[in-house]
């Protein structure tokens, strides 16, 4: 019993800093993450352009992919 209880809170914690990093989104410039929810289909996006300005429409989901803006060198 005490095995599938400590598996059980194990597997809740692996959850839990998954839905954080999703909370999370995008660090700096240049990254973008696309929400997806069950069926796959887009439901929402978080970007920080590479002038700094973020963007969020839709809902973060817990399925999510991470892509990148090539941002051009500062001057």
């Amino acid at each position: 019993m005490r095995k599938k209880l400590a598996l059980a809170l194990g597997l809740a914690a692996i959850a839990a800093v998954g839905a954080a990093v999703a909370a999370i989104g995008p660090t700096g410039p240049g990254q973008i993450y696309t929400y997806y929810d069950a069926n796959g289909s887009v439901v929402g996006q978080s970007s920080i352009h590479c002038d700094g300005t973020p963007e969020f429409w839709g809902k973060a989901t817990k399925d999510y992919g991470v892509g990148y803006y090539i941002c051009d060198p500062e001057p």
